[in-house]
């Protein structure tokens, strides 16, 4: 019985230490901080830390010792990603194409979409232009970090396109972007576009096998 009463208790703290993990946490702004910065230090996007603290009036002006709520990734990715325009325009783009080729569509996931954003936003902020991302790493280690699910996972990027039509045409006129939009074996995707920067224009998309 004493026995069995050791087991029940240790899978309840395995269990509290999981939740507690997973927990919303706060964190206290220092000197020099921005909400870019912190966004971009706990791996998420900046519209969620914003969001997230609807206590701040001007997003572009905190002082050292404010409280910043750092949401959970579980309310990360449970929440909606609501699609713009141009990226409701780019995967209508996309599944039109799959569909003439008898292919599924691909589904839109609001983590994949969140880690997306975060891509093309450290584009924009880092000026670079590359899978490899000075702040993330590789696509892979990226999503590991922001603990999202996948299999395999591949990547399209694209800069100085205004438009879903131009970067489309430019993905589909490359063999490699092609193929990922293309791939028989896809199931889930996350789309980005930010405007800003060098190029204007950044585009990021991951595509999943789940």
């Amino acid at each position: 019985m004493r026995k069995k009463l050791v087991w029940i208790m240790f899978f309840f703290f395995c269990f509290s230490m999981i939740k507690n993990a997973n927990a919303q946490s706060n964190y206290v702004v220092k000197k020099g901080d921005t909400l870019w910065e912190i966004a971009v230090n706990h791996h998420i996007s900046l519209n969620r830390v914003i969001s997230s603290n609807q206590h701040i009036m001007n997003p572009n002006l905190i002082f050292p010792g404010q409280i910043i709520i750092i949401p959970s990734m579980e309310d990360m990715t449970e929440g909606e990603y609501n699609l713009n325009n141009k990226e409701s325009k780019l995967i209508e783009l996309m599944n039109s194409k799959r569909a003439q080729l008898g292919l599924k569509p691909l589904s839109v996931d609001p983590s994949l979409s969140n880690a997306a954003k975060l891509k093309s936003v450290d584009m924009m902020e880092n000026e670079y232009l590359s899978h490899h991302s000075p702040t993330y790493g590789n696509p892979s280690e990226m999503l590991k970090d922001l603990q999202v699910p996948f299999r395999k996972v591949k990547e399209n990027i694209g800069a100085g396109h205004s438009d879903a039509n131009q970067i489309f045409v430019s993905w589909m006129n490359s063999a490699t972007n092609r193929a990922n939009i293309l791939n028989e074996k896809a199931t889930s995707i996350g789309i980005s576009y930010v405007e800003g920067g060098p190029y204007g224009h950044y585009w990021t998309i991951f595509i999943t096998e789940k």
